[in-house]
């Protein structure tokens, strides 16, 4: 009996464990667009009662005082053809685009500012899609400002899109990193440290972020890292926020997400799944062997090794794949590398206001009785910011630096000072 060989080729079978690998080495690409989130509600249809949309822009806000809707007053034409966005912003170019909408770099006819403005990827599916893309607006109005925390100007709906208008800030992480593959352990303390503040911030509002990624982190131009896009925030003190709650990212999902227990701790392993990221450059898997290894509780350490027993145990920590077990947001900032990091950014945001103002005393100008201009005070404080290596963060305050320190004799998550290396912490006393 003649065999004929297969057209096909053999299939090969392999049984290694999936290998991680770095964005570096694999090169990711990032021209392919995030999928669409799932559809939860289709457009009403009826004869009786058609559904119709509003065509002119009209102010999205929950607050009460009226100058928080007034803005459309003296810069709308309601009679025209172009849409506000148009009128009123002069775009520049289109910052990127994710799974909830695209951001476009813009600059105002009124005032003459830049700025960013978010517009939802897809109209309104009907009423009940509206009202939910109106919740984003809702959280930025709930939680007030703070320096880490994108801050949030105004919103409104036009033809069936909600447009967000946000500071503007430098870059995201995400394009930081595809430009920068070995960031400094300094850099990735002083982003930690700027990350965790604003983290709690809005757990101290009983809000979790629920997509805490280096995508929706963003560099300024002091270059302080703020927390932004708050489409997927949970309000814990709504049960109907909870029930209704999307997850984010697969990369940096919490384990106990896939149980559908939502809460605080899952933002502290998104977070600590980001300065993993950071720390070893890797290319996080979405899914198989590597996704759950790395919720395992172990730590990739052949990506970890030019890194500190200190920040491989703050990253360890917020891993904890027990969501009882890993620490608040708080026990995270009383661990001792993390406040060492604090007091050294406090030290060096004075130093630099006390350089400031010594130069603004001995320039002549100051002398013939007229101070700096904003022009030349925003280029000697940048000219200061470009010697760090890392942006410092301006919300820290002397005594938040030095608080009494956690003992691990009363159950805390802390460890103990002695056995904090001084090595490893030698290079944050003079970054630049």
């Amino acid at each position: 009996m003649d065999v004929y060989p297969s057209p096909r080729p053999t299939p090969k079978f392999f049984q290694e464990v999936q290998t991680f690998s770095t964005k570096k080495a694999r090169s990711t690409p990032k021209n392919c667009g995030p999928p669409r989130p799932p559809v939860k509600s289709a457009p009403p249809v009826s004869r009786i009662f058609p559904h119709r949309p509003i065509e002119r822009a009209q102010v999205v806000s929950f607050r009460s005082d009226e100058g928080s809707r007034s803005f459309l007053e003296n810069q709308y034409n309601s009679q025209s053809n172009h849409l506000y966005f148009e009128q009123g912003f002069k775009v520049i170019s289109r910052l990127g685009a994710g799974s909830f909408g695209e951001v476009f770099k813009v600059q105002s006819k009124e005032d003459g500012k830049l700025y960013a403005i978010k517009k939802s990827r897809d109209p309104f599916r009907g009423e009940s899609d509206r009202k939910r893309k109106f919740e984003e607006v809702a959280k930025y109005e709930t939680l007030p400002p703070h320096p880490n925390c994108v801050h949030f100007y105004r919103a409104w709906e036009e033809r069936q899109f909600l447009y967000i208008q946000t500071e503007l800030c430098k870059l995201s992480l995400t394009d930081y990193t595809e430009q920068n593959h070995d960031l400094s352990e300094a850099t990735i303390a002083n982003y930690l440290v700027d990350l965790l503040m604003a983290l709690k911030h809005l757990h101290d509002h009983n809000l979790v972020h629920m997509d805490i990624k280096p995508d929706n982190i963003f560099i300024s131009f002091d270059d302080i890292c703020k927390l932004g896009d708050f489409g997927l925030v949970l309000d814990l003190t709504k049960s109907n926020d909870v029930s209704d709650a999307q997850e984010g990212d697969p990369k940096y999902l919490s384990p106990e997400l896939m149980d559908g227990k939502f809460g605080k701790p899952a933002d502290i392993f998104s977070l600590g799944m980001t300065i993993l990221e950071l720390a070893s450059d890797l290319d996080l898997p979405r899914g198989g062997d590597g996704w759950h290894m790395l919720r395992s509780g172990k730590l990739p350490e052949e990506f970890l090794r030019d890194k500190s027993f200190d920040l491989k145990y703050v990253i360890q920590q917020m891993l904890d794949p027990d969501p009882g077990s890993r620490p608040t947001v708080d026990q995270v900032l009383a661990f001792p590398y993390v406040r060492k990091v604090s007091a050294v950014s406090a030290m060096l945001h004075s130093i630099l206001t006390f350089l400031f103002l010594l130069t603004s005393v001995f320039t002549p100008s100051y002398w013939r009785g007229s101070r700096l201009s904003v022009g030349s005070s925003s280029k000697l404080s940048s000219s200061f910011s470009n010697h760090s290596s890392s942006g410092l963060d301006h919300s820290i305050s002397d005594d938040e630096c030095f608080d009494d320190d956690i003992s691990i004799h009363n159950n805390s998550l802390g460890s103990p000072l002695d056995s904090s290396s001084g090595d490893s912490f030698s290079e944050f006393i003079v970054p630049w």
